[in-house]
Order: structure tokens, then C-alpha cells, then sequence
């Protein structure tokens, strides 16, 4: 009974999108997601391939001159936010983690000629984007990757990588003023 119940708030929820949005989303009639806030703006365009999912909330917006496409057996993760002004595709059969953060554009905060930088963003097929990356405008991922979590993506990262943001962490402490601290303790 599960799943017929899924199917059916599935097919219900694609065809409130097409009443909302019109033209502007594509999606299959049983969809998988659950817990979706999806924005279209007028003249935005939206593409969903089939049996995609999502576990907890996923928010997508899509501006007025935004293209949006996600392929098909694509799994979003918890707390996921992608935000196109410009365009992004992702790729089929991609995983992305849990706060996962997908943007193509940028405020233009330096003038009055437009209220956002809009770019591109690319994501192959079969990429795994780790807990909490971002992934910025001019991203071109190619297929089979590993983004580590925390990393933040801009520009080309070759088929076949593992990309990942080597830091370092540092510690600095006052021994003296610890060793004073432990000797008060003892007496």
C-alpha cells in the first residue's frame, strides 16, 4: 500500500506543477520526490529525468532566463539548495549529500545593469558530490567524480577525479599559561 500511496502523491504533485508552472517544468508523471520546494519564475524551464528522489527537504528555483535539467536516477540528500539563474545540468545516476549547496550566478552588487551574474554549471553523469560542498558558476564536472565533502567547486574538474580541498588545522595554545593553570589546580 506504501508505494501506491507514494505513486499517487507522486502523479498528484506533477500534475500540480504543470497547472502552476505550465510550460515551464517537464517531469515525469511518477516522480520521486518528496518534501520538494520548487520555484519556476515566467520564461523559466525546469527538466526532470525519471526516478529521481530526494530524502528530507530539497529546495530548486529557477529564474526568469533559468534551464534547469536533472537526468534521470538522481538521489538528493537532506537540506540540498539549487539555485539557477543561468543554467545547470546534472548529469544521470548522480548522488548529492546532505547540505549540498548548487549555484550558477552571483549578486552583482558593483552596479545597476542586473541584479545577478548568471553563469553555467555542468555535472556529469554518475558524480557523487559529498556532505555540504558548493558548487559554484563556471563548474564543469566531468563524469565518474568524487567531490569530498566540504569542497567548494569552481571551474573544470576532469572525468574520472577526486576533488578535494586539502586544509589545515591549527592549534595554537599557551603552554605556559596552561602549565600555570595546572599548577594552581594541584596545590
Amino acid at each position: 500500500m506504501g508505494i501506491v500511496w507514494r505513486a499517487i502523491k507522486s502523479a498528484a504533485r506533477s500534475v500540480y506543477w504543470k497547472c502552476r508552472f505550465g510550460a515551464g517544468v517537464r517531469a515525469p508523471l511518477v516522480e520521486g520526490f518528496d518534501h520538494l520546494q520548487l520555484e519556476v519564475a515566467r520564461g523559466g524551464k525546469v527538466i526532470f529525468g525519471e526516478r529521481n528522489q530526494n530524502r528530507g527537504h530539497l529546495y530548486m528555483q529557477c529564474g526568469p532566463q533559468g534551464q534547469l535539467t536533472v537526468g534521470s536516477h538522481v538521489f538528493f540528500n537532506s537540506g540540498c539548495s539549487v539555485a539557477c539563474m543561468g543554467r545547470i545540468q546534472i548529469g544521470d545516476y548522480c548522488k548529492i549529500g546532505n547540505n549540498a549547496v548548487i549555484v550558477d550566478h552571483d549578486h552583482n552588487y558593483m552596479d545597476d545593469s542586473g541584479e545577478y551574474l548568471a553563469g553555467e554549471i555542468h555535472i556529469g553523469n554518475r558524480v557523487w558530490v559529498g556532505a555540504n560542498a558548493i558548487i559554484l558558476k563556471g563548474a564543469r564536472i566531468g563524469d565518474d567524480c568524487v567531490i569530498a565533502a566540504g569542497s567548494v567547486v569552481k571551474g573544470e574538474v576532469p572525468a574520472g577525479s577526486l576533488f578535494y580541498q586539502k586544509r589545515e588545522s591549527c592549534v595554537k595554545r599557551d603552554y605556559a599559561y596552561c602549565a600555570k593553570e595546572n599548577r594552581q589546580g594541584s596545590e
